[in-house]
């Protein structure tokens, strides 16, 4: 039996997430800061740094694939990715996400990693449910009859945190973990208290209006993202943390996908 080796990249706006998968299962992930001025040269050394710390050799990889949300490194990143492996790569988006159904009027406008994590979910079999991806950004997506029936965005925690500081002069940066009370002593704790427990209401409201307009109830509302799994433990919503989530969505593109590069960077 013939196994495949899969190399997903996942770019986001802060990090960009890079996966090894050995058929289904991931044997490897790494996570790289994302940089808007980088070159193909520089991530052509990236890239090879990171295979051969992983311990194999470019001819090992069966399929690649890509999803980008910072549109100047889409054609650095293919370019890099084509010379390195000699490879075509599957790239993320509304023409090439397994005929999954968009419920956009512009389908194109929607984030290929917001497709990845429906693709992945109906992967497992669920026809309806709600994933919350919690980067920068931090969007909720809804599927349901198998098909991408659109979502929200709201500033991520981080970003949340960055707005307070830049616009309030006397607001310094903190560290965000959990203070259990509401009525906070000191401005540290009165910021962390603010974010991180803010956040969680808007998650229940958001989580339940979403299921009302829908009619979906009883459905299951996984979380991914970096921030994900500091929340998991607090909330009742949400029992569910995938940190592989889009990942995953990618792998699936790269075996099945319709859509690749050519060695100039473009479609």
């Amino acid at each position: 039996m013939k196994h495949t080796l899969v190399l997903a990249i996942d770019i986001g706006n802060s990090q960009t997430a890079i996966g090894i998968y050995r058929d289904t299962k991931i044997e490897a992930s790494y996570r790289l800061t994302t940089n808007e001025k980088t070159t193909s040269d520089e991530i052509f050394f990236r890239i090879s740094d990171l295979i051969k710390h992983f311990g194999c050799k470019t001819k090992d990889f069966t399929h690649i694939g890509l999803s980008n949300v910072v549109p100047q490194l889409e054609r650095p990143w293919i370019k890099a990715l084509v010379a390195y492996f000699n490879k075509p790569v599957q790239i993320v988006s509304a023409k090439n996400c397994l005929d999954l159904s968009i419920a956009y009027p512009r389908p194109r406008s929607v984030g290929p990693d917001r497709l990845c994590n429906m693709i992945a979910l109906r992967s497992r079999g669920i026809q309806n449910g709600i994933v919350v991806d919690m980067g920068t950004a931090t969007t909720f997506d809804v599927l349901h009859n198998g098909g991408f029936a659109g979502g929200l965005i709201v500033p991520g925690i981080s970003a949340s945190m960055d707005a307070l500081t830049e616009k309030a002069a006397m607001l310094l940066p903190v560290s965000l973990k959990w203070t259990n009370k509401f009525v906070a002593k000191n401005t540290g704790d009165a910021m962390r208290s603010g974010i991180l427990h803010g956040f969680l209401g808007q998650l229940d409201f958001l989580i339940k209006g979403i299921m009302k307009e829908t009619g979906m109830e009883s459905i299951p509302i996984i979380a991914t993202g970096g921030w994900g799994q500091m929340l998991l433990n607090h909330t009742p919503i949400i029992k569910s943390y995938d940190p592989y989530l889009t990942l995953e969505g990618i792998r699936l593109v790269a075996l099945g996908g319709n859509g690749f590069s050519n060695s100039e960077g473009e479609e």
